[in-house]
Formats: C-alpha cells, structure tokens, sequence
C-alpha cells in the first residue's frame, strides 16, 4: 500500500475545501440576486427560456442555489454540493451560448445582479466553464478529512483568491464591452 503522506493530504484538503467555498459564495451571491430583484430575474428568465418568467420560478431557483450554496459548506455533502454546481454552471454557460448562437448577445446575463452592465458574451461562457472545471477539479481530488483548524487558513485563502479572480475576471469583461461600445 501506498504511505500516506500528510503534507500533500492537507493542500488537497485546502483545496477542495478552497474552492468548495468559493463555489458557495458564487451560489449564495447568485440567489441574494434573484431574492432581492424577482421582477427583474422574471423578466430575464423569461428572455432566456423565450416564455413568460414568473416568481415562483425566480424563488425556486434562488432557493435551489442557496441549497447548493449550504451544501458545498457541509463536509459529508460537499461531493453532492460539488456535482451540482458543476452542473449549473455547465447549464447557466449553455443557455448563455444558446442565446449569443441565435442572435440575442445583447441581452444582460444577470450574473451580477439588475444593476450590472454585463451582456451575454462568450468570455462569460468561458468564465462560466472554467468555473465548472473548478468544481470538477475539486471532486476528482481525493477527498481527505482536513484537520479542522490547522488548514483552515490556507482553505480560506484558495477560496478569496478564486472569488478575487472572478470578480477581476468580471471587471475585465465588463470594461471589454463598455470600450469596444456594447454597454
């Protein structure tokens, strides 16, 4: 059998901790957007599926995404947490490619909430891509216990310098299109 080598058991633990963490807070912002704006996200639903959007639909998705959110917090469900996300994000990207394939890219993408410029982009679907990727990379670890206090820190550090990335990420798409006059 192979030795365990607790060094390298720990970085897989702060990374799937890491980036299971960021995944909640991507999740958990996206719901606080649809709790606080139902019309708006009626309305954009509605645009995305090509029928009339309601409310409950805005709250159940907020709640399924607040769901995901939870579960990539809890240890025995994070795999579950993990898988879902990956698929969300996939779908999310999927529909946003959908609508920039047959002519909608003029459309605000929603990501960040009714007062974001953001239009639908394929830097977006990328974005959205790579984020499943992360989710992805995370289940394929090995899953180990992380020590409950010593590695903490370090998960808590991978987690701020994905959410950090995402927003630059976003900040730089954002800019893209307001220079080259999309916004």
């Amino acid at each position: 059998p192979r030795q365990r080598n607790p060094v390298q058991e720990g970085e897989t633990a702060m990374m799937v901790n890491g980036l299971a963490w960021f995944l909640a807070w991507l999740f958990a912002r996206a719901a606080l957007h649809k709790l606080r704006a139902v019309d708006y996200y009626r309305v954009l639903i509605g645009r995305y599926l090509g029928t009339a959007g309601s409310a409950p639909a805005v709250y159940l998705l907020g709640a399924v995404e607040s769901v995901v959110a939870v579960l990539l917090l809890l240890p025995h469900l994070q795999r579950l947490g993990l898988v879902l996300a990956a698929l969300f994000l996939l779908f999310y990207g999927a529909l946003m490619a959908l609508k920039i394939l047959f002519g909608s890219a003029d459309m605000q993408c929603g990501c960040s909430g009714p007062d974001s410029p953001l239009k639908l982009s394929w830097a977006l679907v990328l974005r959205n891509l790579v984020c499943a990727g992360l989710a992805l990379l995370a289940l394929a670890l090995v899953p180990v216990p992380a020590s409950a206090w010593l590695h903490l820190p370090g998960s808590f550090g991978v987690a701020l310098i994905a959410a950090t990335a995402y927003l630059f990420c976003e900040a730089l798409i954002s800019n893209a299109q307001f220079m080259a006059g999309e916004d």
